[in-house]
């Protein structure tokens, strides 16, 4: 593994969510005692989701529906990461095609953009996780890119965890389809990509090097914090595989929250 993590200089932990503080609709025992344990050292926390199909809003009330303290200011979103994108890298784009579900387009819109209808041609298309999927947004959006209309994505993530039996085809398989029917490529945001949390940490006054990145996946949520330079813990029962890219490890690898509050209290006796 890399370096121990600096459990004294942290002030800032960035959470993924579904499968870190909760699966579905169950929430973990540990998310709790963890959240308030942080709060008794004057640690921030921040819930980081690369699912676009739910506004800030909707994840506010569902967090308070499972008892978790939360508001607005507790989430980073792929759709808020878009935005910041977008206006830092791209202030020229006014106008989008959104391909997404309608509260997070809401958000776009509050935001600045102007969602253009089926009749207009916009400075870009953004495509979200849409749990509405429909064959004339796959074609417009085709359509679109042919005539030389910018590309984004929110996030590249193919599947989208749930406690179903089912398979939650998201942003990222999206993306490939529509790419696979067009040729062309989007610039695809969300995590893994290292802007996401270091534009999270600018939002809220800390730097890279006081923040702990929490997640269940290693190719983004563990990957974003390698990426940006934050420090990172690995929620899994199963260790790291040695063949893992030491570039890409965690620094900790721990089965669950309250492993990860163990060590914390451990390393700062």
């Amino acid at each position: 593994m890399p370096g121990a993590i600096n459990f004294a200089g942290l002030r800032q932990v960035f959470l993924d969510m579904d499968g870190t503080i909760y699966e579905g609709d169950h929430l973990y025992d540990c998310t709790l005692p963890f959240l308030n344990f942080l709060k008794s050292r004057g640690v921030n926390y921040a819930f980081i989701t690369n699912n676009s199909s739910w506004s800030t809003p909707e994840y506010v009330e569902k967090l308070t529906r499972m008892g978790v303290p939360a508001g607005p200011e507790n989430f980073y979103t792929s759709t808020d990461f878009a935005i910041d994108y977008l206006k830092t890298e791209h202030p020229e784009i006014k106008s989008l095609y959104w391909f997404g579900m309608p509260k997070p387009g809401k958000h776009l819109t509050e935001a600045g953009f102007t969602l253009v209808d089926d009749e207009t041609i916009p400075d870009a298309v953004l495509l979200g996780f849409d749990r509405d999927v429909t064959y004339n947004k796959l074609c417009r959006s085709s359509w679109l890119l042919l005539q030389g209309v910018p590309g984004f994505a929110t996030h590249p993530d193919p599947v989208c965890p749930s406690d179903k039996p089912t398979c939650l085809i998201d942003c990222g398989a999206i993306t490939r389809c529509i790419e696979y029917a067009t040729g062309k490529k989007l610039t695809v945001l969300g995590k893994p990509n290292a802007e996401m949390l270091r534009l999270a940490a600018r939002r809220r006054g800390v730097t890279i090097d006081q923040c702990l990145m929490v997640g269940d996946r290693l190719r983004t949520d563990i990957a974003v914090g390698r990426n940006s330079g934050a420090f990172t813990a690995w929620i899994s029962p199963v260790p790291c595989d040695a063949d893992w890219p030491e570039a890409g490890r965690p620094h900790v690898n721990v089965k669950d929250l309250s492993v990860l509050q163990d060590m914390w209290q451990e390393a700062t006796k």
